[in-house]
């Protein structure tokens, strides 16, 4: 029984572990989720229209039984004015009175409603949406009451609190991630909120019992079984939780053997984004001169890390420029994509990397790219012929890219002729409120998104082969619209504008595990690297 009770709260949410590829990839970009607000519009007026068809319907029907009233009133009587007014009602009003029965009405905003139904999210939207919710709260570990009511960390933002269906259907993800105890606490909120929200549950066929069969099953899930049996006594007595009751005594009487909180993950994205990191000390911020131009317009260049180099250079965008990079991508923005073993392009259903992407040509705006081009030379020294399009990136609900690396290990293919990614190059077009940052987990380093200035990595050794310390990750957004315009410089343009030969140098061993020493014991892992 309990297990039908979950199924049913899963169908209905239209939750599975199945993966649908239709989808309009709403909750993968915050710009691309603007039409959703006027959707709603769209669909409330319409609402709001069919309520009105309805009153004006049921005010009709009350005019014809007051007409009835006032017949009934005068049944008795003699007048033979009151004779021929009931003849013509039951002739003439009342045959009309069954054809205005007859009448469908709000048939047209049912149509319209109809209509905007295709572009409304789907599942596959709603599943991305839901399990980024789950993301956040997981990678942060936000207390769900806190965050059912604005308050994500130590920041209150002021929107409306959480009601109990949503409670629940943030448990149903985490029952279906078989992190029972974090279900069992939203299903709780969703208990606790009930009879606030009870004729939503009622038109729904839900009810209170529902939510205890859910707790139940939640608790029990998890080794609690004296936790359960708290919840089969909260219920109205019957036969059946009598029953229940019962069972649950003699399960509870037994030693309680709980199960793990939760379940162990692949990903350290999770555990990196939430730890904190020390200040780097020795670091230093200085202008760039090293060229004529450079000299009349230096560039502020910010030490973010010594060894290897990570460096941020401010103010290298302007308003205007970020203002047409965000206009000649929004149209042409898509799903994430990634590159399979086999050399196949694939998009991302995973949510490995929640956000949308696209290239943008050189000749999109050729004064703009040749602009940006040259600043990001005169910030590295590096060339940029034969590198990638710049790419633009904006991050959905509770975007996310996992731990990686931008160098490729597999170069075979025509995608490689010019070299590995020797440099990454990353422009903030945008500030993120709460949380996004770019994470160094080896370096125990996170850097903050700074609209306008350019964060700038190697990714390559001396030797050519990729350095493992500059893996990184992109942290999930709390608050705020996160943009990126990223370019990456290739390793063979590079070879011909060196003026002094490559000094092959061993690299040093590094000592200072950060995070992931940290991470690998406590999970019970080695963690053994090579170069």
């Amino acid at each position: 029984m309990f297990q039908y009770c979950v199924f049913i709260v899963l169908l209905n949410a239209q939750i599975g572990f199945s993966i649908e590829q239709e989808s309009h990839d709403y909750a993968l970009s915050q710009v691309h989720m603007f039409p959703l607000l006027q959707l709603k519009e769209k669909a409330v007026g319409n609402l709001k229209k069919y309520t009105f068809s309805l009153q004006k319907r049921l005010s009709y029907i009350k005019l014809a039984i007051s007409q009835v009233k006032c017949l009934q009133m005068s049944i008795n009587s003699t007048s033979i004015f009151d004779k021929f007014k009931l003849t013509r009602l039951l002739y003439s009003d009342l045959e009309k009175w069954f054809d205005f029965l007859k009448q469908n009405p709000g048939s047209e905003e049912i149509l319209i409603s109809q209509s905007l139904r295709p572009k409304m999210p789907t599942k596959m939207d709603y599943y991305e949406g839901l399990y980024a919710i789950h993301r956040l709260q997981s990678t942060y570990r936000l207390d769900p009451a806190e965050m059912a009511n604005g308050l994500l960390g130590e920041r209150k933002y002021r929107c409306k609190a959480w009601s109990a269906m949503e409670c629940l259907m943030v448990g149903s993800v985490y029952y279906l991630d078989e992190q029972f105890r974090g279900a069992e606490r939203w299903f709780q909120l969703a208990l606790e909120k009930y009879y606030k929200d009870r004729k939503l549950f009622e038109t729904f066929g839900w009810n209170r019992e529902f939510i205890l069969k859910l707790l139940i099953k939640a608790s029990q899930s998890s080794g609690r079984y004296k936790a359960a049996l708290g919840y089969a006594k909260k219920a109205d007595s019957n036969t059946y939780w009598q029953e229940q009751i019962g069972r649950l005594k003699n399960l509870s009487s037994q030693p309680e053997v709980l199960k793990p909180k939760e379940r162990k993950n692949s990903y350290t994205f999770k555990p990196a984004c939430r730890m904190v990191y020390p200040d780097k000390n020795n670091l230093h911020c200085r202008y760039l001169s090293s060229t004529p131009f450079l000299k009349l317009a230096p560039i502020q260049m910010e030490e973010l890390n010594l060894e290897p180099p990570i460096n941020m250079y401010h103010n290298l965008i302007n308003e205007r420029e970020i203002s047409v990079l965000k206009n000649l991508s929004r149209p042409h923005l898509k799903r994430s994509e990634f590159i399979t073993e086999g050399n196949k392009v694939i998009q991302d259903f995973l949510n490995l990397r929640t956000c949308k992407t696209m290239r943008l040509q050189d000749n999109a705006d050729e004064k703009l790219i040749k602009n940006l081009n040259q600043r990001i030379t005169d910030s590295t020294g590096l060339s940029v012929l034969e590198s990638e399009e710049l790419v633009l990136t904006n991050y959905g609900i509770g975007g996310h890219l996992i731990e990686h690396h931008d160098a490729g290990t597999d170069l075979l293919n025509d995608f490689w002729n010019s070299g590995n990614r020797v440099i990454t190059a990353l422009f903030y077009l945008s500030d993120v409120l709460q949380g996004g940052e770019t994470l160094f987990p080896y370096l125990d380093l996170r850097v903050h998104t700074r609209k306008g200035s350019l964060l700038v990595w190697y990714n390559l050794l001396l030797n050519g082969s990729i350095d493992w310390r500059v893996e990184h990750i992109s942290c999930p957004i709390l608050i705020g619209d996160k943009w990126l315009a990223t370019k990456w410089l290739r390793e063979k343009p590079q070879m011909f504008i060196r003026r002094c030969p490559l000094e092959l140098k061993p690299v040093p061993e590094f000592q200072n595990m950060g995070f992931y020493q940290k991470f690998f014991v406590e999970n019970d892992q080695p963690y053994q690297f090579t170069l």
